[in-house]
């Protein structure tokens, strides 16, 4: 019996530190972004930003919006550039544009959420992070992950 307890105290410590990991990458992924927006201006960033295979990583892709929630930039999604996503609401009704502009108007912040996969279309959790670049527009990526109750 307390083999089993050590193993999964193992296992269990195991995947928070695999879940911090991919939280800090997450940051740097959109730190790393911001940088690049800074330094090549918009447009350029945008394009960039789009254009999956010149800044992506994984799964990791990344959206911008202006602070009326319009998207501009969206590298999973190009039918959502353009759109007023303001009273985006997921299947939990999280508001998830609202709550990403609360955050990202002091800077930065975390939104939990769920969002269609890009590999099966499903809807799953995900813990997205966004940050301000230039007071007109902000930027941010997110991660797939379970819950633990």
């Amino acid at each position: 019996m307390k083999t089993i307890s050590v193993l999964l105290s193992f296992f269990l410590c195991t995947s928070v530190f695999a879940q911090r990991g991919k939280k800090m990458e997450l940051v740097s992924f959109v730190k790393e972004a911001q940088a690049f927006a800074k330094s090549n201006g918009f447009e350029k960033a945008c394009q960039t930003f789009n254009d999956t295979d010149k800044f992506k990583r994984g799964e990791y892709y990344i959206f911008a919006y202006d602070y009326k929630g319009v998207a501009l930039c969206h590298g999973a999604k190009k039918a959502l550039i353009g759109k007023d996503l303001s009273g985006l609401k997921d299947k939990k009704g999280t508001m998830i544009i609202k709550e990403f502009l609360e955050n990202v108007k002091s800077g930065n912040g975390f939104v939990k959420y769920y969002w269609e996969h890009p590999s099966d279309n499903k809807l799953k959790r995900k813990l997205g992070y966004g940050i301000d670049v230039d007071g007109k527009y902000w930027i941010g990526s997110g991660i797939y992950y379970e819950e633990r109750n």
